[in-house]
């Protein structure tokens, strides 16, 4: 068996190729500021919005993060499907996957998931 080896032509912004960009275009890592900022706009979205945003554990740490500052939660999908339902919010924010999603519809079927 022969070892393949392939050339990446497709440069990051240093000038170096790598194989992060083969197959998906990679966004620059945001510095402290820029995430704080992304963070104060994402709350307040959700405050405009009548939101509350729940997130699954295995989500980005940032997520957990914003359900938690903003009143929403963190747990498994079943218990942020019944928080969704009992939460007086018009609009439940799902960070999870798709039958998450499905999950708190099912719970919440007037809201907006």
């Amino acid at each position: 068996m022969t070892e393949a080896t392939f050339e990446y032509t497709r440069q990051d912004a240093t000038g170096a190729s790598c194989t992060a960009n083969a197959w998906a275009k990679v966004p620059p890592t945001l510095t402290p500021t820029q995430r704080q900022d992304l963070k104060a706009r994402a709350a307040a979205l959700l405050k405009v919005k009548g939101a509350v945003l729940v997130a699954h554990y295995y989500v980005d740490g940032d997520l957990q993060d914003l359900a938690l500052e903003t009143g929403g939660m963190v747990a498994d999908s079943l218990e942020m499907a019944r928080f969704g339902r009992d939460h007086a919010s018009q609009t439940l924010v799902v960070a999870g996957v798709r039958f998450m999603g499905e999950s708190a519809k099912i719970l919440s079927p007037d809201k907006p998931c």
